[in-house]
């Protein structure tokens, strides 16, 4: 392991035409905010007018639908930033073709805050628009055949706005008809979903049933009508998408709905990737949500494969700290890499007298659910680049020393004691997880009404600082 190279970037490219809400959604799954630096093909840092455009383009609109004031549409608006002579974009600025020019689907887009991603863009394609769907086959078939991982393409997020009559266009259906992307999986992503949901909302209370009760369950009777009425139709093309994914409401930042379906695009895009090794590479690239990376240290299956052998293994052979063991789940946390295995065997190792009772397999998994908790809790300590063994020492000494080792324990010979050598099973899995989600070593914090936890958090470092508004109140934490 000390060896391998560490991976570094995920490599998206992401379709859509203008107001789809494709920046919403990387900002999402960046945990960002604000738009990404843009590179050119040599990996330069450029000035992005297209993105400053539609910025203010988007703050122009918004200000409009709150009737603000024709002079909005000057030249040069106050509030909206002069960007020099060359590049002045006056009052064409609310056209889209002025902003064509300025589009370059092989530059990169990053964020800070997530810089395992990179994006490229591709505007969609407007009727009749051969040229730009040439250009994005192009780019697919290049980018798909690259020798080196790096700068392979790994994945397509095609995004469909839901807030319009049609779903799907004519160039829409030519992309999934005619250009077939090989092992780089297409996720199709329908954006404003909860337009969906209004529509919905209005059909229930047309049927007799009443405003509260059509509010409580629009957004199901949305998704039960889009799976019927669309899905076939998307299964019907050459070649269709491997995942689809909803989303609504993502405008509200931040917010546990919109981290939630962040983490659902994350994990289908997972589930389409043919190889293991780019499963990691994706997890490894968001670092916003650590429960994903939980979730796919135990959805990998090595616990659940170790405690089996164990069950079959000799006993005078038996180790309940397999170093591979550790290696395979630390790989799926983000800055946490091989040098930190030996750090975390060296400081557990004291806690092994106490699962003595334990059988062979149930001290396996109780190690396992050790590692991925520390490994957790070590995350949130990284303050800039990898976490070092210092961190995981002391997170796996807190471990140690309060009453999560001990609750852990009593956990899983409650789940597993009754089931023994039936371990790696999804159920077994589904149990696994649940053990590690309710012990975990976040810091709680809880106001009157509001109860939330770290784990929500985007790049928290060892001291962080919260603004958020409760009553329209400004409140400021920070936390050591």
């Amino acid at each position: 392991m000390a060896n391998i190279a560490r991976p570094k970037e995920f490599r998206i490219l992401i379709i859509g035409r203008a107001n789809a809400g494709k920046t919403t959604i990387l900002r999402a799954v960046c945990g960002a905010e604000g738009d990404p630096d843009v590179y050119d093909q040599d990996g330069r840092k450029t000035t992005s007018v297209g993105y400053r455009a539609r910025s203010v383009l988007r703050s122009i609109r918004a200000r409009l639908s709150r009737g603000a004031p024709e002079s909005l549409l000057a030249p040069n608006p106050q509030g909206v930033p002069n960007l020099g002579p060359s590049r002045q974009l006056a009052g064409a600025i609310l056209s889209p073709s002025s902003l064509r020019g300025e589009h370059n689907i092989e530059y990169s887009l990053r964020f800070p805050t997530s810089p395992g991603f990179v994006f490229h863009d591709s505007r969609g394609f407007e009727s009749g628009a051969v040229e730009e769907l040439e250009l994005v086959r192009e780019f697919i078939r290049k980018k798909a055949t690259l020798g080196s991982v790096k700068n392979q393409l790994h994945a397509i997020w095609y995004c469909f706005s839901s807030d319009t009559s049609r779903f799907m266009t004519a160039a829409d259906k030519e992309f999934f008809n005619t250009i077939d992307t090989g092992t780089v999986p297409v996720i199709a992503i329908f954006t404003k979903f909860d337009a969906r949901d209004a529509s919905a909302c209005g059909a229930l209370i047309e049927q007799g049933v009443p405003f509260a009760e059509a509010q409580r369950r629009a957004p199901e009777h949305a998704q039960r009508q889009f799976d019927q009425d669309f899905l076939p139709l998307l299964q019907q093309l050459a070649h269709p998408p491997r995942a689809v994914v909803c989303l609504r409401n993502m405008h509200n930042k931040g917010s546990p709905a919109t981290l939630q379906k962040a983490a659902e695009l994350i994990e289908n895009t997972g589930s389409a990737l043919d190889e293991g090794a780019l499963k990691v590479l994706l997890v490894q690239a968001q670092c916003v949500n650590v429960e994903l990376c939980m979730k796919a240290a135990v959805d990998s299956g090595i616990i659940m494969k170790i405690a089996q052998d164990a069950h079959h293994g000799d006993p005078a052979a038996f180790n309940p700290l397999p170093k591979k063991l550790i290696e395979e789940i630390f790989k799926w946390f983000p800055f946490i890499w091989a040098r930190a295995t030996d750090a975390f065997i060296s400081t557990i190792t004291p806690l092994l007298p106490s699962l003595s009772t334990l059988s062979p397999p149930l001290q396996i998994l109780t190690m396992g659910c050790a590692a991925v908790i520390i490994a957790a809790k070590a995350f949130w300590k990284q303050a800039d680049g990898d976490v070092v063994a210092s961190e995981i020492r002391a997170s796996a000494n807190k471990y140690i020393h309060s009453n999560t080792a001990e609750h852990v324990r009593v956990a899983i010979l409650e789940a597993f004691q009754d089931t023994p050598g039936l371990y790696d099973t999804p159920e077994g899995r589904a149990a696994l997880l649940q053990v590690i989600l309710n012990n975990q070593m976040f810091q709680k914090l809880s106001l009157t009404g509001i109860t939330f936890s770290s784990l929500a958090a985007a790049s928290w470092s060892p001291m962080f600082s919260l603004s958020l508004m409760y009553h329209h109140q400004s409140l400021n934490l920070t936390v050591f």
